[in-house]
């Protein structure tokens, strides 16, 4: 027999040639690639997403606390008129520019709580209701009654490399141990050695914090923004002292000079129509910041970086460098530009190449305060 002889067509079936397998090869390839960067592009889109529902989810729960003791704020210090004025809403800095508040809220539920409900029952307690071991100095029959007000102090670490936000409550208000004096409101032995020092009253709030600020709405008050982005209007206010008799001399104090005897008068008392809480969270701990490329000196105008990706570009631009913060007006890919040094309290300072350029997530709500009080003095 006579064996048939294959066609071209048969023996390109038995395989593939080089050109077709680079082809395939080729195809294979782009495909691949296309897919690992859709998924990348999702892994970083689904990141982001975690960072940010961090973020608002941690802000949410300060904000709220925050604003829970403001909108319980008690205005009213007809009760002061005989001696020292106990009610008092008070906001300066520490230190280190540092903004504080204090002031006094009322206690809601104090009659169905199961400890100050039953405090003050027995005659010669002296303990303070300050979440600090009152249970036990009830059934002692040593705690004070609240008397249906409370103390709260917000305060940041006053150790700069730390982003600690402090709690402090207490009951009864006034006397000599209110939170209203420094020295009581500390209580630190070394501020090098140990954040708390024996009986403060401080309780940690939050940390990551990088900038807590609170401006009040006063009645000559134009707009929230701070003087440094609007200067040709009056801005909200960021020391507040409603005795007018702690603080000193403020500019544009509607109540005239200063009066130390203030201190002891409710009827000049001012408390602010609604305040606005300015707080800055520092991004997720696996967030990359930019170095500073070269030195800055106190003086410099521009700020050069390796890179300023994930930098904000619109509202709220600022960057923490040590302990200076600064404003920018522009970004360019290796530099912040139209720079304005130290504001938010601070001032503008040198800083070594390499330095950490850090940024945060700004989050703000207005509070209404009941009750607000207006000067007798002003317009």
């Amino acid at each position: 027999m006579i064996a048939a002889e294959s066609t071209p067509c048969q023996r390109r079936s038995e395989g593939m040639t080089l050109i077709e397998l680079l082809v395939a090869t080729g195809i294979f390839l782009f495909l691949g690639s296309a897919l690992i960067m859709f998924l990348n592009v999702g892994i970083n889109m689904w990141r982001v997403g975690e960072i940010r529902r961090e973020a608002y989810e941690r802000a949410q729960a300060i904000v709220d606390t925050i604003a829970s003791d403001l909108t319980s704020t008690f205005p009213d210090p007809s009760q002061g008129t005989k001696g020292q004025v106990d009610v008092v809403l008070l906001s300066d800095h520490d230190a280190n520019g540092r903004q504080r508040l204090r002031f006094v809220r009322t206690l809601a539920g104090e009659m169905r709580h199961p400890v100050t409900q039953h405090a003050g029952s027995l005659t010669g307690a002296y303990f303070d209701y300050d979440y600090d071991a009152d249970a036990e100095q009830l059934e002692m029959g040593m705690l004070r009654a609240p008397g249906g007000l409370q103390e709260i102090a917000y305060i940041m670490d006053p150790r700069p490399e730390l982003d600690l936000l402090y709690r402090a409550a207490r009951s009864p208000i006034g006397g000599p141990s209110t939170l209203f004096d420094n020295d009581k409101l500390y209580r630190w032995d070394d501020l090098d050695a140990a954040p708390l020092g024996p009986g403060s009253l401080l309780r940690p709030l939050a940390d990551g914090v990088l900038h807590l600020e609170f401006r009040f709405w006063g009645q000559d008050t134009e707009t929230w923004m701070p003087l440094e982005e609007q200067p040709d209007v009056t801005p909200a206010e960021r020391d507040w002292d409603s005795t007018g008799g702690i603080l000193g001399p403020m500019d544009g104090d509607v109540r005239g000079d200063f009066d130390d005897s203030s201190r002891h008068e409710h009827r000049d008392d001012v408390f602010p129509s609604r305040v606005q809480i300015v707080l800055v969270l520092r991004p997720a701990r696996a967030a990359r910041f930019a170095k500073l490329s070269a030195r800055l000196s106190s003086h410099d105008d521009e700020v050069r970086v390796d890179r300023t990706t994930h930098y904000p570009d619109g509202a709220f631009q600022y960057i923490k460098i040590d302990d200076e913060w600064i404003r920018y007006g522009g970004l360019s890919k290796n530099g912040f530009l139209e720079v304005e040094r130290g504001v938010r309290g601070t001032e503008a300072a040198d800083h070594e190449r390499g330095a950490t350029v850090v940024y945060g997530t700004t989050f703000t709500r207005i509070v209404r305060i009941p009750g607000a009080r207006r000067s007798r003095w002003g317009g």
